[in-house]
């Protein structure tokens, strides 16, 4: 079986190929490429959903603050108000998980970098927010803690996962995950596809329609600055999180309503490349432009140093 390939083109040659869903092929190739049994990578793969159930929960029901001042309990500012323009279970828990996860990342808890810590929040947030909306049936508004043990979930998490890190793989081969090299189009604009893409899974879409919806995603957050305020993540990091979710939520309801990115999700890819070299150096990652030298970015900073 072929395991490498750079283009979703080829990806889905090789699964029309070898007959093989995407999530089956994705744990066969992490077995090959790290040369560790499939038994092993399975339970490695739920003792990372289970890390990033625990950052979620930790966010949501611990307000977080950094000692940066930087992260002021976001995730439960949102997660407790009665007032959103926006009265849908799913779209609140998507924001509210996105936001607590990064917050918890910004605070130095654990969590998973999926693609980085930066936009951790961002694929985890979106499948846990998708789960507890249509399969765990939490209640309205209940935000509840899911013990790490015996996974609260059944194999279609864990492919969303997988179908989700896939969708990485891809960018990452043709254009970067770094912020530092590619801007925040790379991080967070990466981890909106890879939750586009395995939201559309979750729904039962093809896999075409599902990389139609990454690209819809992508599409939408090339270009990205990355220019954290004071060098740390956490402005505009924390907060971008829950945008670029509602993004790829925007992208999946697009993708159900058979509306197609006209763009090709490699050529989204290529393009993210060529715009992530074009980018001033001073919005990749040093904090030497944008809303890092804004005054009030400024003044973060000089008080962090004094």
């Amino acid at each position: 079986m072929q395991f490498r390939f750079h283009t979703f083109s080829e990806l889905e040659a090789i699964l029309q190929a070898e007959n093989i869903p995407a999530p089956a092929y994705g744990i066969k190739r992490e077995a090959f490429m790290s040369g560790v049994p499939e038994e092993e990578i399975l339970t490695e793969i739920d003792r990372r959903i289970a890390v990033t159930r625990n950052a979620l929960s930790k966010g949501i029901e611990n307000p977080q603050h950094s000692r940066s001042g930087l992260t002021k309990a976001a995730a439960v500012a949102f997660a407790s108000s009665a007032r959103h323009l926006i009265r849908d279970e799913l779209f609140t828990r998507s924001l509210a998980y996105a936001l607590a996860i990064n917050e918890v990342n910004a605070c130095g808890g654990k969590v998973v970098s999926f693609p980085t810590a930066g936009s951790s929040g961002i694929v985890p947030g979106l499948i846990w927010a998708w789960w507890d909306t249509r399969e765990n049936r939490a209640p309205t508004g209940a935000f509840s803690r899911v013990h790490p043990g015996s996974p609260p979930y059944d194999s279609r998490l864990r492919d969303a996962f997988v179908v989700a890190s896939l969708t990485g793989v891809i960018i990452a081969q043709g254009a970067t995950l770094a912020g530092s090299e590619g801007g925040c189009q790379a991080e967070c604009g990466a981890a909106g596809a890879m939750a586009a893409c395995a939201l559309a899974y979750l729904e039962q879409q093809p896999l075409r329609a599902c990389f139609s919806a990454a690209a819809l995603s992508l599409k939408n957050s090339l270009g990205l600055a990355c220019d954290p305020v004071a060098g740390l993540v956490e402005v505009p990091c924390v907060k971008r999180n829950a945008f670029v979710a509602a993004n790829a939520l925007t992208a999946v309801d697009l993708t159900l309503s058979s509306i197609e990115s006209i763009i090709p999700f490699d050529e989204v890819v290529w393009a993210m490349k060529q715009i992530g070299d074009s980018l001033p150096g001073s919005i990749k990652e040093n904090s030497t432009g944008g809303l890092a030298i804004t005054p009030t970015g400024l003044t973060f900073k000089r008080a962090l140093k004094g």
